[in-house]
């Protein structure tokens, strides 16, 4: 994770308190003046908050993830008749044990971000990434030598490791992933200018963002969007168009935002008006 992909997510999340009041008035240069560093500084405070409880959903998302490949490994060794049918148990729990792995990855991230990398933590990060390894050569081996007990059971080993690390790590960041402990995340400059940056674009230019949007989406209006997704496609055209931000770069950090806060139709659907609007730039 990047210090301005975590930039991009609060300015999310700060935008998303603000819609309401500016889908009433027309928004200008002039109304961004009205909001103060102290407004601005709030804003991004309730967005760290809104950050924080959203982390701490997909640590136990994670735990959730991590608990289901867990029993299925189980499973695999004491509740099967024949080789088949512990590897289809094993076979299973190898994406619920990959998406549990990455969630733990960005969070744990997120948190060394906000605090001074500490040997403890890097060493911790070091352990999720192996365990990462571990699972995919566990499922590469379980795809080239499916009949093998031998096999089977290293197989069985490695993911039981990747979900032991894996919960290690949950337990060590799980009660770090509080407000007061993400707030040094807006001591950064690199973070908090950036946000800011994009908080105050928003407020000046929605509505010219509006316009070249909804001439790219012919028969559609942006207002007919969930909020998420309109405000994602607004604030990647003003990194585009305003903070000359390359195309193929606010694009990819729009899909991926995209991915964690809406839905597949919604991230596939802000794909192509981007393209078709920039394509127009």
């Amino acid at each position: 994770m990047k210090a301005r992909s975590i930039a991009r997510e609060l300015a999310l999340l700060g935008v998303s308190q603000l819609t309401d009041n500016l889908s009433r008035r027309q928004t200008s240069i002039s109304v961004a003046a009205d909001y103060s560093k102290k407004q601005l500084d709030g804003l991004l405070l309730k967005a760290l908050t809104a950050l924080g409880a959203d982390a701490k959903e997909g640590i136990e998302t994670a735990e959730g993830e991590l608990q289901r490949g867990e029993r299925l490994i189980l499973e695999s060794e004491t509740r099967t008749i024949d080789l088949k049918e512990a590897r289809s148990r094993i076979q299973s729990s190898i994406p619920l044990t990959k998406t549990a792995i990455n969630q733990v990855g960005e969070k744990l991230e997120l948190l060394m971000f906000s605090q001074q990398t500490s040997k403890e933590m890097t060493a911790v990060r070091k352990s999720l990434e192996s365990a990462a390894k571990s699972v995919e050569a566990a499922d590469q081996l379980l795809r080239e030598h499916q009949q093998k007990v031998a096999d089977i059971e290293t197989v069985r080993s490695q993911i039981q490791s990747a979900i032991i690390t894996a919960k290690l790590t949950i337990t060590k960041i799980k009660t770090t992933l509080e407000p007061e402990q993400l707030v040094a995340l807006l001591s950064r400059d690199d973070i908090r200018g950036y946000a800011c940056e994009l908080l105050g674009n928003w407020i000046s230019y929605q509505k010219a963002i509006d316009a070249q949007l909804n001439e790219a989406m012919e028969k559609w209006s942006i207002r007919r969007l969930a909020r998420v997704d309109r405000d994602i496609l607004r604030l990647a055209m003003i990194e585009i168009v305003y903070m000359d931000v390359p195309k193929k770069v606010a694009i990819d950090e729009a899909i991926e935002m995209a991915k964690r806060y809406s839905d597949e139709d919604g991230y596939r659907f802000i794909n192509g008006v981007l393209r078709r609007t920039t394509d127009k730039l």
